[in-house]
């Protein structure tokens, strides 16, 4: 089998080794890493190496989506066993996808039919975690993990795939990068949006501007400047930024939101500068339980704080 994910090779070569006589599998990994894609290659390995195109006979797949309550895991479950396969010698499947939300009065309804009807039906499980399955199921399954893949090499990965250029990357491109997304797929996203923008124009790297000008919010961008301008001491840029955001019409609770994610976003802050802008993070808090919430207090938290 192949697979179109990155950085995958271990998993691939232990599931190509398996092809023949594959066991009950327990595929891990956290969200969005492609737990769901290697299965699917998987059974269209396992089914292309016999000459066999899988049908509703050989499958039986039981999503999230799906009630998954004891009753209908038995019902559902009892009469996929209960048919024999129509080629002797190819196993029938139940894919139990984010199997992480089973819960675990239905995972105890699994253990009998995994057993009595291992010679000719297979399970094959995606979970975040392995330990979100009861154990006598982890017992009856070989263990896939999906591994975890550097987000620079992601980001190389994908630039080399979807530009039509060499582009480089600084480091607080990646920074930014990693703390705003949370699984492969949306770093490829990101990378073939940047890619095509700059398709037609002159470009180096990628750099923490393109992050903020291209998929934050005007409100978060300003927020981040703001907390620039407070570390500088900049008052007069700092009110000219305060009069943009009332133009945004933002709100006060989502104005402290954006500061405190601006603030994961900067590099490098000075210890006693730090503390002043979490001491504003909880000024503001407080402020919010008293209601008082007019930009004139979102103001005064910073110009108050630069007249100390």
């Amino acid at each position: 089998m192949e697979t179109v994910l990155i950085g995958q090779e271990g998993p691939v070569e232990t599931l190509n080794k398996i092809l023949d006589d594959p066991p009950h599998l327990l595929i891990s990994g956290g969200y969005g890493s492609g737990k769901t894609t290697l299965l699917r290659e998987f059974i269209v390995a396992y089914f292309k190496r016999r000459g066999i195109i899988p049908t509703q006979e050989s499958l039986l797949w039981l999503s999230s989506e799906q009630d998954r309550g004891i009753h209908c895991i038995r019902q559902s479950v009892t009469e996929f066993v209960k048919h024999t396969s129509n080629t002797p010698g190819i196993y029938r499947w139940i894919i139990i996808d984010d199997s992480d939300s089973l819960p675990i009065i239905s995972q105890q309804a699994l253990r009998r039919p995994m057993e009595t009807h291992t010679y000719t039906t297979r399970f094959i499980f995606c979970s975040r975690y392995k330990n979100d399955l009861i154990q006598p199921i982890c017992s009856r399954c070989m263990h896939i993990e999906i591994n975890i893949v550097p987000p620079i090499k992601l980001v190389r990965h994908f630039i080399e795939k979807y530009s039509t250029k060499p582009i480089g990357f600084s480091n607080r491109f990646i920074d930014i990068l990693i703390s705003i997304v949370s699984t492969p797929n949306e770093i490829r996203n990101y990378i073939r949006i940047l890619a095509n923008y700059y398709k037609d124009k002159p470009i180096k790297e990628f750099t923490d501007e393109d992050i903020l000008n291209h998929f934050s919010a005007p409100s978060f961008t300003l927020c981040y400047n703001l907390l620039l301008a407070f570390i500088k001491k900049d008052d007069n840029n700092i009110i000219a930024i305060f009069l943009e955001i009332w133009k945004t019409g933002l709100s006060y609770e989502d104005f402290l939101h954006d500061l405190d994610s601006s603030l994961q976003m900067i590099a490098y802050i000075q210890p006693s500068i730090s503390q002043e802008i979490h001491e504003i993070l909880i000024r503001g808090w407080m402020n919010f339980a008293q209601g008082k919430t007019h930009t004139l207090d979102m103001m005064r938290l910073f110009l108050g704080s630069n007249d100390k």
